[in-house]
C-alpha cells in the first residue's frame, strides 16, 4: 500500500459514514410516519438505539424530513427552512437551556461539526452575557508571581477554579480564591446566578505602587530596591452553554458541557425555590408587623 492510500481511504470512509447517517435518519422518519401505532422515538444524546435489531447512527441527530441525497445539513434551521436565522447561534437560545433541548442541539452541532461558526456570531452572543467585575488592590506580592496564580484560574468555570486553587501550592492562591468567591456572591445578589453558571473570563495581575527602599551593600555602598505591590483584576462571565456545545470539537467535550449544564440547572432551580420561599416569609413577616401596628394603634385610641 502506498503512503497516500490511507488518507484517501479514510476520506472515502467519512463520506460513506455521512451518507449512512442521512439515510438512516430518513429511514427512521419514514418508518415513524407510516406506522400510526408506533410513536416517534425520542432520541437521547449519543445513545445507542436499535431498530429491528440493527444499530443505527440516527441517535446523534434529530429526526427531520430531508432528502436522502442531502449530504450537508444546513446550519440555518433544523426544519430545513431557510428563514435567515442561525439555529443556536443568535440570541434565540438562552445561555442556560433545558437539558432535552441541549441534548438535541448538541446532536445537531455534532452532525454539522464540519461547518464553522463565524466569529461575529460568537462575539454577538458574548456581548449579551452578564459580566461581573472583581478586584483586589495593593497586595504585597510580586506582580509576576501573582500573575502565575491568576492565569492558572483564567478560563475555568468558577467551581473548577476554586477546586484547582484549593490544591495550588502558591502563597497567594487562597487570596485569588477569595476574590472569585466574592465576585460570584455579587452575581448571586444581583441576578441570582449560581457559581456553576459562571466562568472566569479574565484574571490577571498588574503593577501596583512600588515602595522605594535603600539596599545596603558591601564596602560602604548602598543602592535602591523596591517593595513590589500588585493589583488583581477579575471578570466573571455567564456561561453560554449553546456556544460551548457548538464550539466543542469532540463527543467527550460535548458530554462534559452537558454534565455542567445539568449541574447548573439543578443549582439554579434550587436557588430559585429558596428565593421564592424567602420572599414569601418576608411578605408574611411584613403582614404580621402591619397587623401588630394596627392593633397597637387601636389600643392607643381606646
Amino acid at each position: 500500500i502506498s503512503e497516500g492510500r490511507p488518507p484517501i481511504m479514510a476520506q472515502a470512509l467519512s463520506c460513506r459514514m455521512s451518507r449512512l447517517v442521512v439515510s438512516s435518519r430518513q429511514f427512521i422518519s419514514t418508518q415513524s410516519a407510516t406506522s400510526a401505532i408506533t410513536p416517534t422515538p425520542k432520541f437521547g444524546f449519543f445513545q445507542k438505539i436499535t431498530n429491528q435489531g440493527v444499530r443505527c447512527l440516527s441517535s446523534v441527530i434529530p429526526v427531520r424530513d430531508t432528502p436522502i441525497n442531502a449530504r450537508v445539513v444546513p446550519m440555518r434551521n433544523m426544519q430545513g427552512q431557510s428563514n435567515g436565522v442561525d439555529f443556536g447561534a443568535t440570541s434565540s437560545l438562552k445561555p442556560i437551556i433545558p437539558l432535552d433541548a441541549a441534548e438535541n442541539f448538541a446532536a445537531f452541532a455534532h452532525a454539522n461539526r464540519h461547518q464553522k461558526v463565524k466569529p461575529f456570531i460568537i462575539k454577538r452572543r458574548r456581548l449579551q452575557l452578564k459580566t461581573y467585575l472583581g478586584n483586589e488592590r495593593n497586595i504585597r506580592h510580586s506582580p509576576w508571581r501573582m500573575n502565575l496564580v491568576c492565569q492558572f484560574a483564567a478560563g475555568l468555570t468558577v467551581p473548577e477554579a476554586l477546586k484547582q486553587l484549593m490544591f495550588c501550592q502558591k502563597r497567594k492562591a487562597p487570596l485569588v480564591a477569595k476574590v472569585i468567591r466574592r465576585t460570584a456572591n455579587l452575581a448571586d445578589i444581583r441576578h441570582g446566578l449560581q457559581p456553576s453558571q459562571l466562568e472566569v473570563a479574565e484574571c490577571f495581575s498588574t503593577h501596583g505602587t512600588h515602595l522605594k527602599r535603600v539596599k545596603i551593600m558591601g564596602r560602604g555602598r548602598s543602592g535602591k530596591k523596591s517593595r513590589r505591590h500588585s493589583h488583581i483584576r477579575l471578570v466573571l462571565r455567564e456561561i453560554d452553554f449553546p456556544t460551548k456545545l457548538l464550539q466543542a470539537e469532540s463527543i467527550n467535550q460535548k458530554r462534559k458541557w452537558l454534565g455542567l449544564l445539568k449541574t447548573a440547572r439543578d443549582e439554579f432551580e434550587t436557588a430559585k425555590v429558596e428565593r421564592d420561599e424567602l420572599a414569601e416569609l418576608e411578605e408574611m413577616a411584613a403582614a404580621l408587623e402591619e397587623m401588630a401596628r394596627k392593633q397597637k394603634e387601636e389600643e392607643e385610641k381606646e
